[in-house]
C-alpha cells in the first residue's frame, strides 16, 4: 500500500482542481494498481457540478477522473515527483445505475483500477458507488501532459 487515509489539504495538492471542484474527501485504499476513494461532496448544495437544483449521475465520472489524478499524484509522490496535469480523453462502456447523485444521501464509494500505463497514456476502470447500491461503472482513458504547456 502506498498511502494510508489522505484527506484535506494533502489530498488537494495532489489535485489538478481547487476549493469546491476538490469532490474528492478522502482516499483510504492506494497501491501500485488501484485507488479507493470517499466523498460526501455530491451531497452539498453548493457542489459546482450541480445544474440548478441537481447533480446528474453522469457527473461520477468526474469523481473517478480525480480519483485516477490522486492515484497518480501518490504514485508520482512516492518517488519524489509531482504528476503532470492530464487529460481525460475518452469514457468506454460507462453504465448510470442512477440518474442523480445529489438524491443517493449515502458517501460514495470511488474505486479505480489501472489497467495501463504507458508513457503518459493511462486507461483505468472504475466504479463508482454507495453503500446500497452501484451508481456508475465504466473505462477511461488518460493522455498525461509529457512537456511543459504554454
Amino acid at each position: 500500500m502506498l498511502a494510508g487515509s489522505v484527506e484535506g489539504e494533502a489530498l488537494q495538492r495532489l489535485l489538478p482542481h481547487s476549493g469546491s471542484m476538490c469532490l474528492i474527501d478522502q482516499v483510504i485504499h492506494c497501491d501500485e494498481t488501484s485507488i479507493e476513494c470517499l466523498s460526501e461532496s455530491h451531497t452539498k448544495e453548493d457542489n459546482p457540478l450541480r445544474e440548478g437544483d441537481r447533480l446528474s449521475a453522469i457527473h461520477a465520472a468526474e469523481y473517478a477522473a480525480q480519483a485516477m489524478a490522486l492515484h497518480g499524484g501518490l504514485l508520482a509522490q512516492r518517488t519524489g515527483q509531482r504528476q503532470p496535469g492530464g487529460y481525460l480523453v475518452s469514457l468506454r462502456g460507462v453504465t448510470l445505475h442512477a440518474s442523480r447523485l445529489d438524491t443517493l444521501g449515502s458517501t460514495l464509494v470511488i474505486q479505480a483500477k489501472q489497467l495501463l500505463a504507458d508513457s503518459g497514456n493511462m486507461l483505468y476502470d472504475f466504479t463508482v458507488s454507495t453503500d446500497k447500491m452501484p451508481v456508475a461503472e465504466g473505462r477511461a482513458a488518460v493522455i498525461v501532459h509529457t512537456e511543459e504547456i504554454l
